[in-house]
């Protein structure tokens, strides 16, 4: 099957800063090391740009069971930072200055230097 990009939204907690602060090495290990790599990412922010509320991920992935593994594996989902957990098929607008290719690979064991990039069109 052809990979597809995926959306993962997810959404703190109550209490959860602790909790993430005591996971973070853990969870920032496991997003170079997994055998599905984000393709972007990071934390979703209050209105006041420093209060961490979530965090935001877009994977290349063939299949929504390997997005939920994926997500299932995460120590900030078994350690109860997340409290809820969105994904979604996201199609990246023809219009998007940000293009990312059609089949990044999808397995860890790639150099970084051919690891898929997003590329900013400013002509779009």
């Amino acid at each position: 099957m052809t990979a597809v990009l995926w959306s993962v939204h997810c959404t703190d907690g109550p209490g959860a800063a602790e909790r993430r602060r005591a996971l973070r090495a853990e969870h920032s290990a496991r997003l170079g090391a997994a055998a599905l790599r984000p393709l972007l990412y990071g934390p979703l922010l209050a209105d006041d740009g420093e209060r961490q509320v979530g965090s935001l991920f877009v994977l290349h992935a063939p299949d929504r069971a390997t997005v939920q593994a994926w997500v299932d594996a995460d120590p900030f989902l078994s350690g109860g930072v997340w409290q809820d957990v969105r994904i979604n098929v996201l199609r990246l607008s023809d219009r998007s200055p940000v293009r990312i290719p059609e089949e990044p690979s999808l397995s860890s064991s790639s150099s970084s230097s051919s690891s898929p990039s997003p590329v900013m069109d400013p002509a779009r």
